[in-house]
């Protein structure tokens, strides 16, 4: 009789305590119902966020979060964000999504969670049409201009030792010996290169081949498992689709690679 009603006692108290406790507040089902998904972006960012001239804002990761609520059919609230408090905004539900370029790291990883990557920064070699590369080992004579020290010098010496590299202080130096004709490419990221040909047109810092990418992550609160699995659905299709790679040519100027998944 008394182990019987301890039985029943205990499961009354575990269904209310299970029942007080909060609701994951970015799983799906929840977005759908409210109609509203809640995205942070970058503003100051380019080209992932930024404002335009009429001081809307603009960017890969903004056309992303419009992608994504029109996917799920719901209203977008989009909020904009900086690095310091885009996983603190996740963390204390200020936020459904975050998509700021964000790196995936372990301990990021204890907070958020990350969905597989939707688009990626690189670094390479860059240069006019009229140069016919497609690795490393296809510089002959062509002069590299690169920053000194930097991740695409370490990179680029270790690829191609012998080829003909020359090293100045910062990349705006390296930019402009390429721009000045002192070097036929430059080692850089593609970001910079999109910058620069953006800036004036004459400029032709079309990609080469790349040396190393950096995957950007969308990150999600903890125990959202339903949104998760469809946020990397999404991922996914507009991998094979290429609608994911047309929007990093667009903003990037290089399409994406076959990114693993996280």
């Amino acid at each position: 009789m008394f182990k019987h009603l301890t039985r029943i006692v205990t499961a009354v108290l575990l269904a209310g305590a299970v029942s007080a406790m909060p609701a994951r507040a970015a799983d799906l089902q929840k977005i759908l119902s409210s109609g509203t998904v809640r995205i942070g972006v970058p503003i100051d960012v380019p080209p992932f966020g930024s404002v335009d001239a009429k001081n809307e804002p603009v960017g890969l990761d903004v056309d992303m979060a419009r992608k994504i609520a029109e996917a799920l059919g719901v209203k977008l609230e989009l909020q904009q964000i900086t690095g310091a408090n885009r996983v603190p905004y996740l963390v204390t539900d200020r936020l459904d999504i975050v998509i700021a370029a964000m790196g995936a790291t372990p301990q990021r990883a204890l907070q958020i969670a990350f969905t597989s990557p939707y688009a990626a920064l690189s670094i390479g070699v860059f240069g006019p049409d009229s140069i016919a590369l497609k690795s490393p080992a296809d510089l002959k004579d062509e002069t590299v201009a690169v920053a000194r020290g930097t991740t695409q010098d370490l990179e680029l010496t270790k690829a191609a030792p012998n080829a003909k590299i020359v090293r100045f202080d910062d990349d705006a130096t390296a930019a402009a010996a390429f721009t000045s004709g002192q070097a036929q490419l430059l080692a850089t990221a593609d970001v910079v290169a999109k910058d620069l040909m953006d800036k004036d047109p004459k400029v032709q810092l079309k990609p080469k081949f790349i040396l190393q990418f950096s995957p950007c992550y969308i990150g999600i609160q903890q125990g959202s498992p339903e949104l998760l699995r469809w946020l990397d659905t999404y991922i996914h299709l507009g991998m094979l689709d290429g609608s994911l790679s047309a929007l990093s040519q667009k903003w990037i100027g290089t399409t994406l690679p076959t990114l693993p998944p996280i």
